[in-house]
């Protein structure tokens, strides 16, 4: 862990935050003016490079894998010049990491050209890597012939990177995530072992993977015949992908955050419906409204947790932003929350993602993270401070456009 923040490439792009945060401090944050949806659409286009995508124009100036995934689906969805951009940033990614011989990474450091984990091997990101070349191909038209094409140029190296997830972060007897270590993930200032969000990316992992033949099928033995029924009227052979989520995780009105503990999470309750591994309507119902009834999305959504906690904690964090990751409200999951809300409940969708048009507007920007007031998160300390114009608000950006998801004839999907 130490080696970690000791990598000259991290070190760099810690240089680059810390003269972001200067700028902020003497100039502050950059306003965009317009309606809610414009100042989300000027806010992307500052997260382009000319060659790929970053995570966003401020702290984040860099390719992040994660985040890029999370954003794919609607960044198809959005057309214009998007699903071409999100082509080229994959393509500029995959021949760092195929020049260097190295595995996917969270983010790349671009003056380096340099591989970056954060903190540790990501759990999700070969899953968002690979699901955004499968929101591509499925978007079809030129990016999706493209998408295919540069799956077709990697495919060895993409069969290798299947095959070392699986070595590294799947259990070989039960297909859950294994226990014995930890791995980096969304809420990256923790030590996440096997967790709902870690499983997820297993799942999605393994059905993208099935579904293309972009690597070795060796997880769908571990999604079929679960609990020995097969439920859905699917045939006996076929993977059911959520099967493990529910088996192990499923509470009868949420699903818990990690094994071993009843404790739930925010993110825990969107990204099993988010990935469409469980597309069971009253379990997606149950969850949100937990989720409401538990504070997770006040003021705005979402929290990661309801009552602050920091077991798990990276010690550095402990000392320099202790509620950067615990009951601030991220626009990451509250994009995706919104979006589920959309499908269940419309009239409370409505009401929340007004609140968001007013909240972007007043600031002219979109907020990375936001605290107990609704303002714009800091630090104690006041050296840290939320990032604006995430690349994520590409999913709200879709929600307000298109509520229903009846423009592009289906839910909003990570792919």
């Amino acid at each position: 862990m130490i080696r970690a923040f000791l990598d000259p490439a991290l070190l760099g792009m810690g240089l680059h935050v810390t003269a972001a945060r200067v700028r902020r401090a003497v100039f502050g944050h950059v306003r965009h003016e317009g309606s809610a949806e414009e100042i989300l659409q000027a806010g992307l286009e500052r997260c382009w490079s000319g060659e790929y995508l970053t995570a966003s124009p401020g702290h984040y100036r860099q390719p992040w894998t994660r985040d890029q995934g999370f954003a794919a689906r609607a960044l198809v969805r959005l057309g214009g010049p998007w699903p071409e951009r999100l082509l080229s940033s994959l393509a500029w990614a995959m021949d760092v990491w195929a020049r260097r011989g190295a595995h996917v990474s969270t983010t790349i450091n671009p003056l380096l050209r340099a591989p970056v984990d954060i903190f540790d091997y990501g759990i999700d990101s070969l899953p968002l890597l690979l699901s955004s070349l499968r929101a591509l191909e499925r978007g079809g038209g030129v990016p999706g012939a493209g998408a295919a094409a540069l799956a077709h140029e990697h495919r060895d190296w993409l069969a290798a990177e299947v095959r070392h997830f699986v070595e590294v972060a799947v259990d070989a007897e039960t297909g859950l995530v294994r226990s014995d270590r930890n791995f980096s993930a969304h809420r990256d200032t923790f030590k996440n072992g096997s967790t709902a969000y870690a499983n997820v990316m297993v799942g999605l992992l393994g059905r993208i993977v099935a579904e293309t033949g972009w690597g070795p099928d060796l997880l769908s033995r571990h999604f079929v015949g679960v609990d020995g029924a097969e439920p859905n009227g699917r045939a006996e052979s076929t993977p059911d992908w959520g099967a493990l989520l529910r088996r192990h995780f499923w509470t009868g009105d949420q699903f818990r955050d990690r094994l071993g503990t009843d404790e739930t999470s925010g993110e825990a309750n969107v990204w099993p419906f988010f990935s469409g591994l469980i597309e069971d309507r009253e379990m997606q119902v149950a969850a949100l409204a937990t989720l409401r009834r538990e504070g997770y999305d006040a003021p705005y959504p979402l929290r990661f947790q309801a009552s602050h906690g920091s077991d798990n904690l990276l010690l550095l964090y402990r000392l320099w932003s202790a509620d950067y990751q615990t009951t601030t409200s991220w626009t990451s999951l509250g994009s995706i929350y919104l979006s589920l809300l959309a499908e269940v409940d419309p009239p409370a969708a409505a009401i929340e993602l007004d609140r968001m048009r007013r909240l972007i507007e007043r600031d002219g920007t979109f907020w990375e993270v936001l605290d107990a007031r609704g303002r714009p998160w800091r630090s104690r300390s006041g050296f840290s401070v939320s990032d604006v114009s995430m690349l994520w608000s590409a999913i709200l950006l879709e929600t307000l456009r298109d509520p229903s998801g009846a423009v592009a004839g289906a839910p909003l999907r990570v792919c």
